[in-house]
């Protein structure tokens, strides 16, 4: 993909805190004699870290991508299937991570600033970011460049 956007926003909070439960419950359960159970414990937190680490947002080859952490697995969304753009902000209650509240799918690291996409089937997608208003314009420009290179084609 030829990459005309990409930023990068890292979860330091969601970082700190798997790490944090994650050496806590395994000195707990180590000092309870449970050993093998502690470092079980410890090695989930530090995969779950690692997975949710950073969310990562490209815009390239007419599609918007985002991926958290290594990239395991990718969103895609055709820059053509965007209706609406807005820079929202979601409400603390919303977490971070994956997830759907009223039928809105929630992507995020950390913060409470998101773009939200309305896409032509209804679906509404919100991407976490710390560059709410550079990926909004982002994705403005790619939108008008794919349309500009439709109708000179």
């Amino acid at each position: 993909m030829a990459v005309r956007y990409r930023h990068r926003q890292w979860g330091l909070v969601a970082i700190a805190t798997c790490l944090g439960s994650g050496a806590l419950g395994a000195v707990l359960l180590w000092n309870a004699g449970h050993g093998i159970v502690a470092a079980g414990l410890l090695a989930t937190e530090l995969v779950i870290a690692l997975l949710f680490a950073s969310l990562t947002v490209e815009i390239g080859d007419g599609e918007l991508c985002w991926f958290f952490g290594p990239g395991l697995w990718r969103y895609r969304v055709p820059l053509d299937a965007i209706t609406e753009i807005a820079v929202v902000r979601n409400k603390w209650r919303h977490g971070l991570g994956v997830g759907i509240v009223s039928g809105v799918r929630f992507y995020t690291v950390s913060g409470l600033d998101a773009v939200e996409l309305r896409l032509v089937h209804g679906h509404v997608r919100r991407i976490g970011t710390d560059d709410p208003h550079g990926l909004a314009a982002a994705i403005r420009g790619a939108r008008s460049a794919q349309r500009r290179a439709a109708q000179g084609a």
